[in-house]
């Protein structure tokens, strides 16, 4: 079931706090973010969530001032928005009495008598429950990265070393708060937050070959083997949509959508996981008539230069009569891998402070892969990633994965 984007307006807030936290939206933050390409009607809005969520816990977010006030509001607001799945979630008096969830009842009128047969169906406020869970973790996330974006700068001052030790212990600390605030979103929440969306990969073509002495029925003596080797390389920039499944099946867009896709940017952009720059790199790829465009089903984008992704045919030979023991499969891969360090594409633009991921992808073909196979030395470690399929070794299953 699919629901469309409903965006929320902010005269759903009650107008005394709006008056209480109407100052933030013009912060000089806000203002430096909306010059580097937020919105500002969806950061104005998240930003004010914020300040609400601090004026129900009678807090202030400019007395965060230090890693113990700091920790001391996360405790606070975790001690007080329950854990809904664990704590009693359908008790209608906890809900009703709880201040953070106060604001999602606020924010959203239709959802006050949530127990109400058909008003909405059950299953439909547990969903937006959830979410809105997620969206208070991730305003407590982008608490953590702003303190910790700050705390980072400020190591440019000369310190005594018993302040360097207590700065490193408190930097393990908030990280140690990152991570645990990290286990308490949603998989596909979790996972938008740090996946790099630029990805190079560089697919491996190899086809080999064994030569081997038949010294009787059961037994062969390796003399050698050969390898012929294609590549090529392509960009992916993978889609920022958040996904917002569940663990029971249940996708569509929460009523907090707006709000959570605002927090994940803000932490993206805070963790510099470069998204406008990215897009930026979009556009100028697109209009690369040398580049050819593919558009996948969920929205992530692939270029591949047709006229030189393609490298030049690599023949190697590999004399097994001294050390027959160096046919293994590691070994092969080793070497393949070796000689494809570079990827092709990456000369065709300037990736200069992406750092993208690179993923490699090799296909291994052979003319007899039952005996091709059968000789590596570590067959007996890797047997069991190949099925038998007409007397051939195949792994069209399931792919194997692989570190040097």
């Amino acid at each position: 079931m699919k629901r469309q984007t409903k965006y929320i307006m902010v005269n759903h807030i009650p107008k005394s706090v709006l008056l209480k936290t109407e100052s933030c939206i013009l912060h000089p933050y806000v203002k430096n973010l909306i010059l580097k390409g937020f919105s500002f009607q969806e950061t104005s809005m998240f930003f004010t969530l914020r300040n609400l969520l601090f004026f129900s816990l009678d807090d202030n977010p400019s007395e965060i001032k230090s890693y113990g006030s700091l920790k001391t509001f996360f405790d606070r607001a975790q001690k007080e928005f329950y854990s809904f799945q664990s704590d009693g979630f359908v008790n209608q008096r906890n809900l009703k009495s709880n201040k953070i969830f106060n604001i999602f009842r606020s924010l959203y009128p239709c959802y006050n008598e949530i127990f109400d047969v058909g008003k909405p169906p059950f299953i439909s406020w547990r969903y937006e429950l959830e979410h809105f869970h997620n969206l208070i973790i991730l305003i407590l996330l982008f608490e953590l990265e702003l303190y910790l974006d700050n705390y980072i700068a400020e190591d440019d001052y000369i310190a005594e070393d018993n302040e360097v030790d207590i700065r490193s212990e408190e930097k393990i600390l908030l990280k140690q708060v990152r991570c645990e605030l990290n286990s308490l979103l949603s998989g596909g929440i979790r996972i938008s937050l740090s996946k790099n969306r630029l990805q190079v990969v560089d697919r491996i073509y190899v086809g080999f070959d064994t030569e081997y002495k038949p010294l009787d029925s059961r037994t062969n003596k390796i003399l050698c083997y050969t390898t012929s080797t294609v590549t090529e390389s392509y960009i992916k920039i993978r889609d920022g949509n958040i996904d917002y499944s569940l663990k029971d099946g249940l996708v569509y867009l929460p009523q907090t959508s707006i709000f959570i896709s605002t927090g994940v940017k803000l932490i993206r952009f805070l963790r510099n996981k470069k998204d406008f720059e990215l897009e930026t790199l979009r556009k100028s790829l697109e209009k690369d008539r040398g580049l050819k465009t593919l558009i996948l089903h969920n929205q992530d984008v692939i270029f591949k230069a047709d006229s030189i992704s393609i490298k030049a045919i690599n023949s190697t030979f590999f004399d097994l009569r001294k050390d027959p023991s160096s046919y293994s499969f590691k070994n092969l891969l080793d070497v393949i891998l070796h000689e494809h360090e570079q990827p092709t594409i990456l000369k065709l633009v300037d990736l200069t402070g992406f750092n993208p991921t690179l993923k490699q992808e090799c296909f291994l073909t052979a003319h007899f892969t039952t005996a091709d196979i059968s000789l590596f030395n570590d067959f007996e470690e890797i047997k069991d990633k190949f099925v038998i399929l007409n007397k051939s070794f195949l792994t069209l299953d399931k792919l194997i994965s692989y570190k040097k």
